[in-house]
């Protein structure tokens, strides 16, 4: 008993010296590569920051991070400090935030992470509803393709994303969001018009214009092609939803997306969309979180306003699909297609 408690003493000593502020400058240096970024964005003067870290790595008896002309690199030793920080840190900002809620009112930050359409018909309203419900609240916005963000909330810079059709990862919850129909995207036949219905078969030999691989969007309709047995005739990969859109609108190929990601386009008189069917086709975006975050009442007020807002867009015909619950994650599970990967 003396060995364990002499250890405890040891362990309390070592925790009392590292402080949370340490930690903080810690992985902003590390995440921003670079002590003067760090410094400005920290707005503390750099030598008093390089003091911070010179105290962190002496107390732990280890180096940490290594500067260089290209700026800062992280030791093994370091790379394991900035996840344990970054969880260290969420942890504590989340008790703080649920003890606030237990005086009725939810604050803290939450960073979203959200695709070029979806964020356009979505933000906004989220945006407007957090400020007027809960105004303590902050929400961080990074737009990104789906790989880019899910990446970054993998590695613990993000709380939540939208993503389509994302890998499973022991540290990410997933679930169904919103399940799209796909639409072949063409030139304007008439302003604000949606055509009929297009034949998924008759999809062979339209000059396509597409992300590249390994983008979903592109891995979605090779599989689809493939399945289906048809030409697939790449006209120009483009990897930006805007350029994509500018040439499909500028008669040079067709593009296959989702209603909600050519809304505004089809409502000016730029874009035509015709749904898919026989069979229909459809894209899954899901929301994906940390599951270290699970009771967080910050992350599920977030949640729940991106729901109301999902469904809010689908009745007004601004975002078609078929709306879903967090928790039909058990009663319907929905793994990835397979052969699907991200961007």
């Amino acid at each position: 008993m003396r060995c364990c408690s002499g250890m405890g003493s040891a362990l309390a000593v070592e925790l009392t010296r590292i402080q949370l502020r340490e930690l903080r400058y810690f992985v902003h240096v590390a995440e921003l590569k670079s002590f003067t970024r760090a410094s400005v964005h920290l707005r503390i003067a750099q030598p008093a920051l390089s003091r911070q870290i010179k105290k962190l790595e002496d107390d732990l008896g280890i180096q940490l991070l290594v500067r260089s002309a290209q700026g800062v690199e992280l030791t093994d030793a370091g790379i394991l400090l900035l996840e344990r920080s970054r969880r260290i840190l969420r942890q504590v900002a989340q008790t703080l935030e649920d003890v606030r809620a237990q005086a009725g009112s939810v604050s803290g930050t939450i960073t979203l992470g959200v695709p070029p359409a979806a964020g356009e018909l979505l933000v906004p309203g989220v945006m407007s509803a957090l400020a007027q419900a809960h105004p303590q609240l902050r929400l961080n916005i990074v737009e990104g393709f789906s790989g880019f963000l899910y990446e970054r909330l993998v590695k613990q810079e993000m709380n939540l994303a939208l993503v389509h059709n994302p890998a499973q990862h022991r540290d990410v919850d997933t679930y169904p969001l919103l399940v799209e129909p796909m639409y072949l995207i063409g030139p304007a036949v008439g302003r604000g018009e949606t055509l009929t219905a297009h034949e998924a078969t008759e999809l062979s030999d339209l000059p396509l214009i597409l992300p590249a691989r390994p983008h979903s969007l592109r891995m979605l309709a090779e599989k689809i092609y493939g399945d289906l047995g048809l030409s697939f005739n790449l006209r120009y990969e483009i990897d930006g939803l805007n350029l994509i859109r500018a040439l499909v609108a500028d008669g040079q190929g067709y593009t296959l997306l989702t209603y909600g990601s050519v809304y505004h386009q089809i409502a000016d008189g730029r874009l035509s969309a015709r749904r898919l069917e026989n069979p229909e086709l459809t894209w899954r975006l899901m929301l994906a979180s940390l599951a270290d975050q699970r009771k967080s009442q910050a992350l599920r007020t977030v949640i729940d306003i991106i729901h109301a807002q999902v469904h809010k867009l689908v009745d007004n015909d601004l975002w078609r699909g078929h709306p879903q619950y967090p928790q039909e994650v058990e009663e319907m599970p929905i793994p990835p297609l397979a052969g699907e990967t991200q961007k």
